[in-house]
This record gives structure tokens, sequence and C-alpha cells, in this order.
């Protein structure tokens, strides 16, 4: 009878290891369709802008990097935002979610991921990197864009994005919605060993690094992501400002006017946005 036990003990174990190497086969193996699930092939840009709105498309290695440049309604130059959706969005479903940003003097470039909506590429880590650089780039020559006040903004794995990108331009500030401290720790929450990760971000140590600013969104309910990766980012460096909401990852309320009234404060705290005028 123990034999029996100790052979049946051996097999669980065994089937347990098992699959435990599937599924860390399969994360490593399909981790970037898992992480890039609207990725495909390549078409033209689709959606109907209207004026102002400008379809951008500057050269990088794979193709074109791709956006969508919003102008600012008030008087140039004037400061300038880089906002990175997540993955599973693309720049159209943003067209008109920084209305209230741009009335209050923000320049704003959507920035596409590589791989979406017909954008070339595929979404990795170099490309993203590169698509992120070479936006930043095109945005800082813009003669109505004051080169010494633009700032980045990504939700998800935009964030990631985001905050890589302080590592190869200068930004007068960072924010961060709903995003992992680093691909490393997304994996660990997963049980698996971050030697399988491919796309090394790692937003925490792109915090600590960066000498300005980072406003840091994050929902409490949020299970994709968990608010301990917020914390972990928010305890990276003293310059950070944690704004917690009671939602999840995919149901909080960004882009709507608080969330502007948020941002916009948070700007003018940084000296990118003008101070208010007060009312006599």
């Amino acid at each position: 009878m123990k034999r029996l036990w100790k052979r049946a003990a051996v097999g669980v174990v065994l089937l347990a290891v098992l699959a435990y190497a599937g599924y860390a086969a399969l994360f490593y193996t399909a981790q970037r369709q898992l992480l890039f699930p609207l990725a495909g092939a390549p078409h033209p840009f689709q959606a109907v802008l209207t004026a102002p709105a400008q379809l951008v498309e500057v050269p990088v290695s794979y193709g074109r990097a791709r956006g969508v440049f919003l102008p600012a309604a008030t008087a140039t130059p004037a400061p300038a935002l880089l906002f990175f959706h997540g993955n599973g969005e693309t720049i159209e479903q943003h067209l008109g979610g920084f209305d209230a940003l741009r009335a209050a003097g923000l320049h704003v470039l959507l920035v596409e991921l590589p791989g979406y909506d017909g954008a070339d590429g595929a979404p990795e880590f170099d490309s993203l990197v590169e698509a992120s650089t070479a936006a930043y780039d095109w945005l800082a020559r813009q003669p109505a864009v004051d080169a010494g006040r633009i700032v980045a903004l990504g939700r998800s794995i935009g964030g990631a994005s985001a905050a890589e990108l302080t590592r190869h331009r200068p930004l007068a500030a960072l924010m961060l919605l709903s995003t992992f401290a680093s691909m490393a720790d997304l994996a660990n929450d997963r049980l698996l060993p971050a030697w399988l990760v491919r796309d090394r971000f790692d937003s925490a140590a792109r915090v600590a690094a960066f000498p300005q600013a980072v406003l840091l969104m994050h929902g409490d309910n949020d299970g994709l992501i968990p608010p301990a990766h917020a914390r972990k980012m928010a305890a990276a460096s003293p310059r950070t400002t944690l704004y917690r909401e009671a939602c999840g990852h995919n149901d909080c309320a960004y882009f709507t006017r608080d969330f502007a009234r948020l941002i916009g404060d948070f700007l003018r705290a940084q000296g990118v946005l003008p101070a208010k005028v007060s009312s006599p």
C-alpha cells in the first residue's frame, strides 16, 4: 500500500511538473500574441480625420511609425504630450479623448503601436522604443511645439513605452495609468520566472532614474495588473504621486473631465502648463 501511495505521489508531482513546463513554454512562445492581441497585417490608415488633426508617419528601420497630431487650441509655441495607448486599443479610439487638455494649451501626439491598425512593423521592445523616439523627435521639430515642455502619458503597456522613453529623450514629466512595474514582476505574478520574459520593460527602474515628477494612477481592484505594481513604482522615487481609484483595469474613469482636470493640475504644478489666471 505504501508503495502504491508513493508511486501515486510521484505521478502527481510528475504531472504537475509537466503541466507547469507546458504553461511556461506556452507563455514564452505566445507572450507577444498575448501582450499585443490586435497586431495584424499592414493596411492603409482608415480613420477619417478632420482638421486640424494630422496623420503623422515618420521613417523607422521597419518602415514608418504612425501617429495622429492634435494641435493645442491656444497660441504657440505650446507644450506637448505623447500618448501611448493600451494593448486592446488603437489611436482611433482616442481622437476625442484629449479635447479638454488641448483647450488648456497642450498639443497631443497619439502614437500607434507597431503592427496595430495597419501600422508597419510588429510590437516588441526594440520597435516600441524606436516608434516612441521617432514620435518624440518629430514632435520636438515642430515650430508650434515647445521642445522643452514635452511630456509622456501611457496607459497599461503603453505606460512601459512612456517610461522607457525617459532613457532616450528628455521629458518634462511622466504620467502612467494602470501600468506594470516591470515585465518580470508581471511574470512573477503569474508564477513564472523573469528569464522567460522577452520584452524586458522595467518601468519601476525608469521611474527611479527619472529626474522629473511622475504621476501614477491605478485602480485598487485591478486584477490584471495588481495595485502592488503602482505601489512599487511610487516607492521607487520621492518625485512620484500615486492617485488611486476604486476601479479595475479597464473601467477606470480615464479621459473624463475630472481626469483632464487632474492631469492639467499636475502639469501646471510642473510648469508645463501655465498657471490658471484667478478671477478678480
